[in-house]
């Protein structure tokens, strides 16, 4: 009785581990990223990266950060299925706003840096989740 319960609380702490270490290595991603084009274009490009890769990561975090608010028993499955739908819809509602906010309030982005560093964010996303997974 006792190892099952520790068992899934090492679980629920390695999901919970796992979550945040991806949040990591994604924003070390996206910051390294920004500083090849911030050398090999300029500021402009740079800062333009960063702007794409954190309207990537911060929806994301948001999202990860909703969705393992809650301590998992067998009472509140169901609870943690409504926070996956909780969490993507404020996932797509924060990336909805950060990309209003960017391109409708005049910030100027160079378009190729802003797009090419949000889509390896994204695209790595799906690589590491599938690759962690193996269920695909």
């Amino acid at each position: 009785m006792f190892r099952g319960r520790l068992v899934k609380q090492k679980r629920a702490l390695e999901g919970l581990t796992l979550a945040m270490a991806m949040l990591v290595c994604q924003l070390i991603l996206i910051l390294a990223i920004g500083t090849v084009w911030f050398y090999l274009e300029g500021p402009f490009a740079g800062q333009s990266s960063l702007y794409g890769g954190g309207m990537y990561w911060v929806p994301q975090a948001l999202f990860t950060l909703w969705v393992l608010r809650r301590k998992v028993t067998k009472e509140s499955v169901g609870l943690v299925l409504g926070d996956f739908y909780g969490g993507a819809g404020i996932k797509l509602v924060t990336t909805a706003g950060l990309f209003a906010l960017v391109f409708g309030s005049g910030i100027e982005v160079n378009t190729v840096s802003f797009f090419v560093t949000y889509i390896l964010a994204l695209v790595v996303q799906w690589i590491v989740s599938f690759t962690l997974n193996n269920h695909y």
